[in-house]
């Protein structure tokens, strides 16, 4: 087995290790600047107004530090309850006589007349009447619509 690979290969992670190590342990110029400023400000007093209230009392100064947690400002809730709707009356239909029924109005209907010969233009019933077609059905010699279903017309 090769083992000088995997031993390589541990050294060098372990040398990069070391080497990040020391680069996160000594202090950045920049941030030795970053950290001399704050304790600057650290010094300054609190701003506040002066006694009339037209400007700062000293100057310079720093913010106040913020409140952990900050305080709530109270304020009242307002709940409006929901507006009453009221029905509109229910209003009684009038009274109707009852219609006639469909079969009464119309004639009952026929036996289906079965088709003797057919052209472009229509069919010849059993009976001897000429039935015109019209879309997809007929037109008896009445005017009425018929079915034609097959070798049947049925009007």
């Amino acid at each position: 087995m090769n083992i000088i690979k995997p031993a390589a290969l541990t050294a060098a992670f372990l040398i990069g290790m070391l080497v990040c190590e020391a680069a996160w342990a000594q202090e950045p110029v920049a941030m030795a600047a970053e950290r001399k400023v704050d304790a600057e400000y650290a010094k300054l007093p609190v701003c506040t107004l002066n006694a009339e209230g037209t400007g700062l009392a000293v100057e310079p100064c720093r913010k106040a530090p913020a409140q952990v947690p900050a305080p709530r400002r109270a304020v009242t809730q307002i709940i409006e309850p929901m507006p009453q709707v009221k029905r509109a009356p229910q209003v009684a239909m009038p009274g109707m006589q009852p219609s006639p029924s469909l079969q009464s109005l119309t004639n009952p209907p026929r036996a289906p007349v079965p088709v003797t010969s057919c052209d472009a233009a229509g069919c010849y019933g059993a009976n001897g009447v000429r039935y015109n077609n019209m879309g997809g059905g007929v037109v008896g010699p009445n005017g009425k619509v018929c079915n034609r279903s097959g070798a049947m017309i049925q009007c």
